[in-house]
C-alpha cells in the first residue's frame, strides 16, 4: 500500500464522517422497465454509485460557505495560517487559499480552452503543488507531515504532500459514502456475466475512496475496487484532461468495448445527470440508466420532456433485477 493509501485509509477509518439523511426518489419519465440483451454496464461515480451530499448543501450559498470552512480547517491541519495572512493580510486564511486555489483552476481551464478544449479537466494534485510552491516562497516551513487521527505521516516530496492536502480538502469538503445496495447489486451483475466499468469526472483520489468504500460496504469482501470494475473499462477524466460530456471519453470506452466484441447498443450508461450522462450516451448508440433515487443528486436541468433515459430507478437493488443478459430490448416504451 503507498503511503498516500495508506494515509486515506487511516482518515477513513478514524475521520470519517456520517451526513445521514432519507433519500427521497424524483419522479421521471422512461421508455422501458427492464433492459434485456445488456453485455456491459458503464458507471458514472459521483452522485451514482458515491452519494456526495453532506449536510451544508442544502443551498448555492450554504455551500459556498461550507467549502469556505473546509478550506480553513485545511490551512489550519496544514499550518497555513501563519504565511497564508502574511500573503494577504486583508483576508482570513481560508478565504486567500480558497481564492488561490479556484483562480488557478480557472486559469488552466482558460489556458486549455484557448487550445480547443471545450470541457477541461485538471489534475488537482498539480493545483495544490503550484499552492505548496506559492507559500513555499513566502516561508511555509512545514514538514511535509499530515495527520489523521492520531497518526503522522511524513511525504518525502511535494508532488506526494500536494497529494495528501488534495486528498484531505476532498476528505473535508464532501461527504463520501456509497448509497445502499450498490455493492449486492455490481456483484449480482458480474454473476450474471455482465462487465462493468465506469465512465466518470474524477480525480486521482477516486479510485482510493472507491476502494475503501467498497470495502467497507463489502464487510471486507472486497479489497480493490477493480474487482468489480474492469480496468480496461475504466476511463476517469482526470487522466485525459477533459471531462463529460466531452466525446473522447466516450470514444476511448467504444475503442476497449471492441476489443470485447461488445456494441453501444448491448451497453447501458447509469448516471444521475441528465445533461453529463445521459444525453451524450444515448447520442453514441448506448442504452442509458437515470438514478433517481435521491432527488438532491438527480440533476435534470429542465431536460425531463427532452432526454428520455431508457429506464430509471430508485434503488439499487432494484437496478440489477431489471439489467439481463439475455433476450433482446423490448418494443413496447414504457413511462415511469
Amino acid at each position: 500500500m503507498s503511503d498516500l493509501a495508506e494515509y486515506a485509509s487511516s482518515l477513513h477509518e478514524k475521520e470519517s464522517r456520517v451526513f445521514d439523511r432519507v433519500l427521497k426518489p424524483r419522479s421521471c419519465q422512461a421508455r422501458f422497465q427492464t433492459l434485456k440483451g445488456v453485455r456491459a454496464v458503464i458507471f458514472d461515480v459521483y452522485g451514482t454509485l458515491v452519494n456526495y451530499w453532506r449536510s451544508g448543501f442544502q443551498s448555492v450559498q450554504e455551500r459556498e460557505k461550507t467549502l469556505l470552512e473546509a478550506f480553513s480547517k485545511l490551512a489550519v491541519r496544514f499550518d497555513m495560517e501563519e504565511t497564508l495572512v502574511r500573503m494577504n493580510p486583508a483576508d482570513a486564511p481560508g478565504k486567500t487559499l480558497s481564492d488561490f486555489y479556484h483562480g488557478l483552476i480557472a486559469l488552466n481551464h482558460e489556458k486549455a480552452r484557448g487550445k480547443g478544449v471545450e470541457y477541461p479537466e485538471i489534475r488537482i494534485e498539480q493545483i495544490w503543488s503550484v499552492i505548496v510552491m506559492m507559500l513555499e516562497r513566502n516561508g511555509y516551513s512545514r514538514e511535509r507531515r499530515c495527520m489523521a487521527g492520531d497518526r503522522a505521516f511524513t511525504f518525502a516530496d511535494t508532488a506526494g504532500f500536494a497529494r495528501s492536502i488534495a486528498y484531505t480538502y476532498n476528505f473535508l469538503s464532501m461527504g463520501r459514502v456509497l448509497y445502499p445496495d450498490v455493492t449486492q447489486a455490481l456483484r449480482k451483475l458480474k454473476e450474471d456475466n455482465i462487465v462493468l466499468g465506469i465512465v466518470s469526472n474524477a480525480q486521482f483520489y477516486t479510485p482510493i475512496d472507491l476502494t475503501l468504500l467498497f470495502r467497507e460496504q463489502s464487510g471486507g469482501k472486497i479489497e480493490d475496487f477493480n474487482e468489480l470494475f474492469d480496468p480496461d473499462l475504466t476511463f476517469f477524466s482526470y487522466e485525459y484532461g477533459v471531462s463529460k460530456p466531452d466525446n473522447l471519453l466516450f470514444r476511448k470506452l467504444f475503442d476497449a468495448l471492441y476489443e470485447y466484441h461488445i456494441t453501444p447498443s448491448q451497453t447501458v450508461f447509469v448516471g444521475n445527470d441528465l445533461l453529463i450522462d445521459i444525453a451524450p450516451a444515448q447520442a453514441l448508440g448506448m442504452k442509458t440508466a437515470f438514478f433517481c433515487g435521491d432527488d438532491a443528486m438527480a440533476f435534470q436541468h429542465d431536460l425531463g420532456s427532452e432526454i428520455i433515459p431508457d429506464m430509471i430507478f430508485h434503488k439499487w437493488d432494484e437496478f440489477a433485477q431489471e439489467i439481463c443478459f439475455h433476450g433482446e430490448m423490448e418494443n413496447d416504451e414504457k413511462e415511469n
